[in-house]
């Protein structure tokens, strides 16, 4: 009967741990992706209604360096 030998020395131990770790990263990595293609959509109105608020801010006219009497917004012309 022949004996059996155990090849301690392979480089299938080393194999394994790498392609476990590759496969947790690409998992991980799948897994990242997928969860920003469902929230990213959710992000587009906050970041929308945030430009036009910070639009209309700055397209304000500064009224504290006016002197005299402030004008009035309506203006009517009587003929």
């Amino acid at each position: 009967m022949l004996t059996h030998k155990l090849d301690t020395d392979a480089a299938l131990p080393l194999a394994n741990g790498l392609g476990f770790v590759i496969g947790f990263f690409s998992v991980a990595a799948l897994m990242i992706q997928q969860s920003l293609t469902f929230l990213l959509p959710l992000l587009l109105p906050p970041t929308v209604c945030t430009i036009f608020c910070i639009l209309l801010y700055k397209t304000q006219q500064n009224s504290s360096g006016q002197t005299g009497a402030p004008q009035s917004p309506v203006r009517l012309d009587v003929i």
